[in-house]
């Protein structure tokens, strides 16, 4: 008798153990220090992101996939809707900008004027390798923290004299703590932006 209760206490615990051992754990790191954690994220310089993309304006609601891939100081990006079709591709290089849009190429010294006046609509894209990050431009204004020191909003005034309102709601469980979640709103743009992927 007393053997076999050691041998169903011997199971059970075996099972147990067994079950615990089997639940999926989460790795979530502590961020950086702040000032630590900026010079990390200032440093990343080539990047992609894959993420999801909503505008909404007065006129207009557009909501599809974005890539983006910095390389240094140019970079490349891409736009499609739920569909699949292209809303827009867009390039830098050192003589300024392309931009595809509905089946045309277009070029100019400014890729944020140029995508204004091809798409209707308004994006502080030359900016955007920064707030992507979760740091504020030059030109940025009212920065706001949360208790890790990372940045959840500020004023952002764009290459065209635009203000808009950024502000962060979720960040990714790594030392980077990079953002997740973003929104911005200008008088006449809201961008909601939810990041995917990032890839080194």
């Amino acid at each position: 008798m007393f053997l076999k209760q050691n041998l169903w206490a011997s199971c059970l615990l075996g099972l147990l153990l067994t079950g615990c051992a089997s639940q999926p754990t989460t790795q979530v790191s502590r961020p950086l220090p702040a000032a630590e954690r900026e010079q990390a994220l200032d440093a990343m310089t080539e990047f992609k992101v894959l993420a999801t993309l909503s505008v909404t304006t007065p006129g207009e609601s557009v909501s599809g996939n974005l890539k983006w891939q910095q390389d240094g100081a140019y970079y490349q990006t891409s736009m499609t809707n739920l569909l699949g079709f292209s809303v827009f591709e867009l390039q830098t290089h050192a003589g300024g900008a392309i931009v595809k849009v509905n089946g045309e190429t277009h070029q100019a010294m400014s890729a944020g004027a140029l995508l204004d006046y091809l798409s209707g609509w308004s994006l502080p894209i030359e900016e955007m390798q920064l707030w992507l990050k979760g740091l504020p431009g030059p030109s940025s204004e009212n920065l706001q923290r949360d208790g890790m020191g990372r940045l959840t909003r500020f004023t952002l005034t764009d290459s065209r004299g635009r203000q808009w309102q950024v502000s962060y709601s979720d960040f990714f469980p790594d030392a980077k703590s990079l953002p997740r979640k973003m929104r911005l709103q200008s008088d006449e743009t809201l961008l909601k932006l939810v990041i995917r992927e990032w890839q080194p």
